[in-house]
C-alpha cells in the first residue's frame, strides 16, 4: 500500500474559502474555530538537532508558550513542555521530556532562532453519515520572518491531513480526493525546509568540520589558498556568536580556525613567499593571544561541576567561592575580547588576509613547492610529519620532562591537521583510521597538558584570591585539594601514554602510512 501524505500544498491563487468550496461540494464537513499560532524553529549554530535529525519549535498560541521537539525519522507525535521564557541552554528549562531530549544533543551549544512562521489556522472535521469525525483537516495559510527581521513574506498554504483511530479507509479515500480530484500536490516536506529556504539558511549550512574536495594535479600554492579561505570563513562565521558571547563554541571554534590557519600557514611549505607567511603567522598568532583568556575562563566555568564532584562531600562548598570569582572576571575579559575584535588592527588583518587569498595565483611562480602538484606536496609534508612524531614519541621514557611530551602534542597537532586539510586526496576509510588512531594520542598529550595547566591556574588564582581577601580557609582547602587531584589525574595521563603511543606506532599503522604517503622507494618496507 502506498504511504499517505500528511501535508499539501496548496497553489498561488488559491484560498481557504477556495478550498473549503471544492471540498464541500465532495464531503460533508464541519469548522472548529480557526485560530493563530506563532512558531520560532531553533537550533544550535552547528545545526546540532538537524544532524540528529530532530526539530525543535517554540510555539506561542492562545497565550501558552510551548516547545515542542519532533522526531523525524518516525512519524509519532512531538514531545511537549511548557516555558515560560525564550528558550536559550538546555541547562535553563525546566524538568521535561523536551529537556531530556535536548541535554545530551546540544550540550554546551544554545539554541537559536532559524526562522519564525505565523499560520492562521482552521481545523475542519469531515463527518460520515452518523455525523462521526472520521478524517481532520487542518487549513494553514502561512506568513515567515527572519530573526532578525530584515525579511519576511508569504510562504505556501498547506492542507494537513491528520488521521482518526479506526478510520484508516477514510483517511485514504480523503488521500485521493486532495491528490487526484483536486490536484493538490504532497509537500514533500514540513514548513521548516521552506521557511528557511525564505530567509536563505540551508540546514547544515555550517560546520567546523573541514570537508575539502581538491584536485591532486592542482597547483599546491591554489590548493593552499582554497584551504586557507575555507579556514576564513569559518573564523568570519563565528565572530559575531564570540563578541556578542552567546555560547562558549562560537570562541572555540573561531580558535581552531585561527590555530589551523596558522598551522596551514608553516607546514604547507614552500607555497608563499617566506615575508608574507611570516607575517601572517605573527598576526594570527595575536588573535590567539587575545582570544586566550576568555577560552580559560570559560573552561574552568564550565568544568566547574566536575571540579566540585572530583572533592570529598564535605570540601565541595568550599569551591562556591572560586566560581563567583571566575565569573565575576569574566564579564570585563570577554569585554576586552570584543573590544580587540572591533578593533582596526582585527579588521585589517582580516581585510588584507582575503585580500590575498582571493587573488589569483600568479601564472608563473619561482617559489619552490608553488606550482607542484597538491598531491606531492601533501605526501611529502606528511610523511615528513609522520617521521617526527614518530621519533619524538619514540624517544620519550618513563622519566622524560614534560615539555617534551608538550613538544609531541604539538608535533601530532601538525600532522593532524595536514590529514584533514588533503584527506579528499586518499582513501577516506584510511585517512578516517589515522586520524582516530591519531586522536586518541592527542586525547593523551592534550589531557597530561591541560590538567597540569588548570592546576597551577588554580595555584595561581588561589593566590590571587587569597591576596583580595576573597578566600577563607575552608576555599583554599577545597582549591588545594582540587589541584592535588590534579596533578593525579596528569600522573594517570601520563601512565597511558605509552599505550596510546603504541597504537599509533603499530605495525599496522605504519604499513597504511607508508602505503599512502611515503616516497616510492620507502613503500613495502618496514620502518
Amino acid at each position: 500500500m502506498a504511504e499517505i501524505a500528511h501535508e499539501y500544498l496548496i497553489p498561488d491563487g488559491i484560498g481557504s474559502e477556495d478550498i473549503k468550496d471544492l471540498i464541500r461540494d465532495r464531503v460533508r464537513f464541519t469548522e472548529d474555530p480557526a485560530y493563530e499560532v506563532t512558531r520560532r524553529f531553533l537550533d544550535s549554530f552547528d545545526w546540532r538537532l538537524y544532524r540528529a535529525h530532530a526539530a525543535v519549535e517554540e510555539r506561542l498560541d492562545a497565550g501558552r508558550r510551548r516547545l515542542l521537539w519532533r522526531d523525524l525519522r518516525a512519524d509519532v507525535p512531538p514531545l511537549m513542555q511548557d516555558i515560560d521564557a525564550e528558550p536559550g541552554f538546555a541547562w535553563d528549562l525546566h524538568e521535561g521530556p523536551v529537556r531530556d531530549r535536548l541535554e545530551p544533543v546540544l550540550g554546551v551549544r544554545r539554541l537559536l532562532p532559524l526562522s519564525e512562521v505565523w499560520s492562521r489556522v482552521q481545523p475542519l472535521r469531515l463527518l460520515d453519515e452518523d455525523d462521526k469525525t472520521v478524517v481532520r483537516l487542518v487549513l494553514e495559510d502561512n506568513r515567515f520572518r527572519a530573526p532578525d527581521r530584515d525579511r519576511e513574506g508569504t510562504l505556501a498554504a498547506r492542507i494537513c491531513l491528520v488521521p482518526v483511530r479506526g478510520y484508516a479507509a477514510d483517511l485514504r479515500k480523503t488521500a485521493r480526493m486532495l491528490n487526484q480530484d483536486l490536484g493538490l500536490e504532497p509537500a514533500g516536506t514540513g514548513v521548516l525546509p521552506e521557511a528557511l529556504a525564505a530567509v536563505g539558511r540551508r540546514p547544515g549550512d555550517y560546520s567546523s568540520k573541514l570537508d575539502y574536495h581538491l584536485d591532486p594535479d592542482q597547483r599546491a600554492d591554489a590548493a593552499a589558498k582554497e584551504i586557507l579561505r575555507g579556514l576564513l570563513a569559518t573564523l568570519e562565521a563565528n565572530l559575531e556568536g564570540t563578541k556578542a558571547n552567546l555560547d562558549s563554541e562560537f570562541l572555540h571554534d573561531l580558535r581552531v580556525a585561527t590555530r589551523r590557519t596558522r598551522s596551514a600557514l608553516t607546514q604547507i611549505k614552500g607555497v608563499f613567499a617566506p615575508d608574507l607567511v611570516e607575517n601572517y603567522k605573527t598576526r594570527f598568532a595575536w588573535v590567539q593571544q587575545i582570544t586566550g583568556p576568555v577560552r580559560d575562563l570559560d573552561v574552568y566555568l564550565l568544568d566547574f561541576d566536575g571540579y566540585q564532584a572530583c572533592l570529598p562531600a564535605p570540601l565541595q562548598p568550599g569551591l562556591d567561592p572560586l566560581q563567583e570569582f571566575l565569573q565575576a572576571h569574566y564579564e570585563d575579559t570577554h569585554q576586552t575580547l570584543a573590544h580587540a575584535l572591533e578593533s582596526a588592527k582585527f579588521r585589517d588583518l582580516l581585510t588584507s588576509w582575503r585580500g590575498f587569498l582571493e587573488t589569483p595565483v600568479p601564472e608563473r611562480s619561482a617559489i619552490r613547492n608553488a606550482m607542484r602538484p597538491t598531491k606531492e606536496v601533501a605526501d611529502a609534508r606528511i610523511w615528513s610529519m609522520y617521521r617526527r612524531v614518530r621519533k619524538a614519541g619514540r624517544a620519550i621514557a618513563l622519566n622524560s620532562p614534560a615539555p617534551e611530551l608538550h613538544e609531541l602534542r604539538k608535533h601530532c597537532k601538525k600532522l593532524r591537521y595536514l590529514l584533514e586539510f588533503f584527506g579528499s586526496l586518499y582513501p577516506k576509510p584510511q585517512v578516517g583510521t589515522l586520524v582516530k588512531v591519531l586522536k586518541g594520542l592527542l586525547n593523551n598529550l592534550g589531557k597530561f597538558q591541560d590538567l597540569a595547566v588548570q592546576a597551577n591556574y588554580l595555584r595561581e588564582t588561589a593566590r590571587r584570591m587569597h591576596a583580595a581577601g576573597s578566600a577563607e580557609t575552608d576555599t583554599l582547602l577545597a582549591m588545594g585539594s582540587l589541584v592535588g587531584d590534579l596533578f593525579n589525574r596528569q600522573r594517570q595521563a601520563r601512565v597511558e601514554f605509552s599505550g596510546r603511543f603504541a597504537d599509533f606506532d603499530s605495525e599496522a599503522t605504519q604499513a597504511v602510512i607508508r602505503d599512502l604517503f611515503a616516497p616510492a622507494r620507502k613503500r613495502g618496507q618496514r620502518s
